[in-house]
């Protein structure tokens, strides 16, 4: 071979294999960048919802703690004796206000005022020194429009005022002090307005909350109200834009056109523009009984108007930046980019060397090829070359074993000395030759130096045009040139025969049937035997490559649909569980906290009863002794005696200390269901008494199926079997039974809001909840409702997470997949629901009493399709 030829094809063979491989690492890389910028968007993206999800609940949460506040304040002891004339009661009451103040450190100031509007009581805050404003500074706030807006309301009714910032003299206070006051009337005993109880709660501490969950550097977290004012924004000075006249046009409208359309006309949502990422929602704090209006920017105006509860509302707004979104992609793509360039550096340097073995080993081939020329004799003709050439290649789709086969079967039907298959590609003007298959007689000794169509320019552009090659004698053939056909009698070719593969695709080979040992005439029958091999070849090269690219793109897709599905997967079992662990470990803090601080006072009181009781019995019978020994009492003493009726009050007061016993006893049983129902202090596996958790559960949600005004009640039937202590996580299991429960409520709810009243009375909503003991070693828990039920569509998704039939913003498609998650890993049980339209639901839990008896994987799968 020429140096030039041997430095073409090092060259292509270099390049065949450094392109398919740089293209190939190329696309690897971009498909890791493509995945890794689309998983950190999905979770900025979740993020993002969960902070603006968690301030929704801590507002509603702050609003719920202020007005149980408030009806505590309304119904103090020392209120009602002043209302009922009782002198020397306002100072007792301010005692009350003072305590209340120092306690809670969230109100500027509790008042109560008479319906004239002058302060009777006030108590002021101070920078976190609690005061009893004197009497001579008590003022009249009869033209306060938050004063004259709960003066109207209804006994029970509570009036919420706008969030907006205090002002005295007529004059914003400085520095700012953002507030919302929460009035309620006061009533005395014969149902009379008297006047109205009213706490300015300090809107820094909502506000204070508020910030602390965007303390990230990725978003910016903004409080707006209806009108799009800035209650909390990125700047100070765009803050309360409504209480100053210099600041009317500083809306987020004005900085955000775009996003405010959005925002303002759908109550959440998620979306990005050129501006950023931004995330929303509405926070409805009132609920039923509670009223507001549109308060007044000036010290003495009056309101407007009344609002309903659903137009007091504020927008909870999260900003991402556009410079946030792309910082983190642009430094992972140039870490890539370096990667790539020494990934493709280091193929360019194995790529040459596997390209010089190659041709090395070529060179090598073609001379052994040469040197090995037998003539054979013909055994077998046309029909049956063709026969079992088709069988052949019909057997496989695979290129080399087609091109093998077809090489061998020529070479031994035709008894040829050899047979070979080369490529042919032309590069510019030249025209190389890629040899892919050969087959050789096993006599040959020495190979030939060199194959014929290489080294003769002649022949090779008579294969590029396509043309067929007969030549039973070299050595004499008229139609090769002198120096042609000198070099082939060098070579010591003696007969040759070629024929080119033209392929669909586009694809040019040849094959070379080549005799050096005698001369080997061509018959016009193996003429023809070799064009029906090239067209049979031809055909099979085609459906091969497509089949080899079919197999290529299949298992690219594959392998990509794969990875994909299991980051999706992981994705959302980790988001589940953040959020539901969040979400059930405050829950789990509140109970406990209220539990403790409840716990400590009532023990005080229970303990105390007792002490009380005996005195009083002491006291008694003092009296009874005393008018045993003075017969003739005096008339001042026998006045008083009728006065305070002592007869009935000797006969009620055991009684009344028996009834308060009874109620603190009530409270501790109270706070030790709360207690259990927390199990804090217990996250080892553990044997618990299941009945108790499901009783502690019943107890927190005994508001939600209480018979109220509003709401025709749910019964509760509970049928419990004789189970022993359940070896498991006793918190987590009361989670599910919470969550399982609460469900039901649910649906019974949204249920009896579509029937009348007297469908309500002949089906009354109900839900039973059974234990029993399953083949000794398992324990089942069945909760059934007779709500509207569920098709078969819902029933194959209610473990799916995030799925959910409940209305936006009323459920997160969290509950029951992380109920199932609890069942099966935590505790290798099952859990699956029956039910049918109309039928009501049946939620079922089946759990190990110890956890070495574990249910099988399978009934897992079975049990939650039936």
């Amino acid at each position: 071979m020429s140096p030039q030829i041997h430095s073409r094809v090092l060259i292509k063979n270099f390049l065949t294999v450094f392109l398919p491989l740089s293209a190939l690492v190329g696309v690897v890389i971009g498909t890791i960048y493509y995945q890794q910028v689309q998983i950190e968007q999905v979770m900025l993206k979740t993020n993002e919802l969960r902070k603006v999800d968690l301030q929704t609940k801590v507002i509603s949460g702050d609003f719920h703690s202020v007005v149980s506040d408030l009806m505590v304040i309304s119904k103090q002891n020392e209120l009602e004796r002043i209302l009922d004339g009782v002198d020397g009661q306002r100072q007792a009451l301010s005692q009350e206000f003072l305590l209340f103040s120092g306690y809670k450190k969230l109100y500027d100031q509790i008042r109560f005022l008479d319906r004239s509007g002058k302060e009777i009581v006030r108590v002021n805050f101070n920078q976190g020194e609690p005061a009893i404003v004197p009497e001579e500074k008590l003022q009249v706030q009869a033209k306060r429009y938050w004063f004259n807006d709960t003066l109207r309301l209804n006994q029970g009714q509570v009036f919420v005022s706008p969030l907006d910032l205090n002002i005295e003299r007529g004059q914003v206070e400085q520095p700012l002090k953002p507030m919302i006051r929460f009035g309620t009337p006061v009533f005395d005993r014969r149902g009379q307005k008297r006047g109205i109880v009213v706490l300015n709660y300090f809107g820094a501490k909502l506000l204070d909350n508020f910030n602390r969950a965007f303390t990230s550097a990725s978003s910016q977290g903004m409080l707006l109200n209806a009108d799009g004012y800035w209650l909390k924004g990125a700047k100070p000075e765009d803050e309360w834009g409504f209480m100053f006249p210099d600041r009317k046009n500083r809306t987020f409208g004005t900085a955000f056109p775009q996003a405010w359309q959005q925002i303002s006309q759908q109550e959440s949502g998620q979306f990005q523009t050129a501006e950023g990422m931004f995330t929303f929602t509405t926070v409805y704090p009132l609920v039923e009984g509670q009223k507001s209006s549109t308060g007044a920017g000036q010290a003495f105006a009056p309101s407007q108007n009344q609002i309903d509860p659903k137009s007091y509302h504020w927008k909870i707004v999260s900003r991402v930046s556009p410079e946030t979104l792309t910082t983190k992609s642009n430094r992972f793509l140039s870490q890539l980019l370096l990667l790539y360039a020494g990934l493709v550096g280091l193929i360019g340097i194995g790529s040459w060397l596997l390209a010089r073995a190659s041709v090395n080993r070529n060179i090598v081939q073609l001379e052994l090829r040469q040197s090995e020329v037998e003539l054979r004799k013909l055994v077998e003709r046309e029909k049956i070359l063709k026969t079992r050439l088709s069988s052949q290649i019909r057997n496989s789709l695979d290129l080399n074993t087609i091109l093998s086969t077809v090489v061998v079967e020529v070479r031994e039907l035709l008894q040829i000395d050899r047979c070979q298959f080369f490529w042919c590609h032309q590069e510019d003007e030249s025209t190389s030759l890629e040899l892919s298959q050969q087959a050789c007689a096993p006599d040959l000794t020495e190979p030939l130096g060199c194959s014929p169509i290489q080294n003769v320019e002649v022949l090779s552009e008579a294969v590029m045009q396509g043309n067929l090659l007969c030549f039973d004698n070299i050595a004499t053939d008229s139609w090769l040139d002198f120096k042609s056909r000198n070099l082939l009698v060098t070579l010591g070719f003696k007969s040759l025969l070629t024929v080119s593969v033209q392929t669909q695709s586009g694809h040019l080979g040849v094959i070379v049937c080549e005799h050096s040992r005698e001369l080997r005439p061509w018959s016009d029958d193996e003429v023809e035997i070799i064009r029906g091999v090239a067209d049979q070849l031809a055909i099979a090269i085609d459906q091969a490559q497509l089949y080899n690219q079919s197999r290529a793109a299949t298992a690219a897709a594959t392998i990509q649909a794969e990875q994909l599905n299991q980051v999706l997967h992981n994705l959302k079992q980790t988001q589940a569980q953040l959020i539901q662990t969040e979400k059930m470990s405050s829950l789990g803090q509140l109970v406990a906290g209220v539990a403790h601080e409840i716990n400590n006072p009532v023990n005080f009181i229970y303990g105390n009863l007792t002490h009380v009781s005996e005195y009083t019995l002491g006291l008694l019978e003092l009296v009874e002794l005393y008018q045993q020994s003075n017969a003739h009492s005096t008339p001042e003493v026998q006045a008083h005696i009728e006065a305070i009726d002592l007869d009935f009050m000797v006969e009620d007061l055991p009684k009344i200390l028996i009834s308060m016993k009874m109620g603190a006893n009530r409270i501790r049983e109270i706070v030790l269901s709360l207690r259990n129902f927390s199990r804090l202090d217990e996250a080892d596996m553990k044997p618990v008494n299941i009945h108790e958790g499901i009783d502690s559960t019943l107890l927190i949600l005994q508001n939600r199926f209480k018979q109220t005004s509003g709401n025709p009640g749910i019964e509760i039937v509970k049928e419990y079997g004789d189970i022993p202590l359940v070896e498991c996580y006793a918190g987590q299991l009361n989670q599910v039974f919470m969550n399982l429960i609460g469900n039901a409520i649910d649906a019974l709810d949204s249920y009896n809001s579509k029937r009348t009243l007297e469908d309500i009375e002949t089906k009354p909503s109900q839900i039973v909840i059974r234990t029993q003991l399953r083949n000794l070693d398992r324990i089942a828990v069945k909760i059934a409702d007779n709500g509207p039920g569920m098709t078969e569509a819902v029933k194959q998704r209610l473990f799916d997470p995030f799925f959910t039939t409940k209305a936006a913003g009323k459920g997160t498609g969290l509950g029951l997949a992380i109920s199932a998650q609890i069942v099966t890993e935590k505790h290798n049980g099952a859990i699956w629901c029956i039910s049918e339209p109309g039928q009501g639901a049946e939620f079922w839990v089946e759990i190990p009493i110890k956890q070495s008896s574990k249910l099988a994987t399978a009934s897992t799968a079975s049990l939650s399709i039936i």
